[in-house]
């Protein structure tokens, strides 16, 4: 049996209609990209998601 793809933010499963994207062979949801793409410096998650993404360059994820 094949595992479901997760999001290495908020581990849900790939839907059908939530694809988003895949950055170094990591899935981040369409849910998860848009967070990212509208955060702002004094977001309380920047640093979660900016210490993700550090995660996934540096192939820790």
């Amino acid at each position: 049996m094949k595992e479901a793809i997760k999001c290495v933010f908020c581990c849900s499963s790939i839907e059908e209609k939530n694809f988003g994207i895949v950055i170094l062979g990591k899935y981040i949801c369409a849910d998860c990209e848009r967070k990212i793409t509208h955060l702002t410096g004094d977001d309380p998650n920047y640093d979660v998601y900016q210490g993700g993404l550090k995660r996934i360059w540096f192939n820790e994820a």
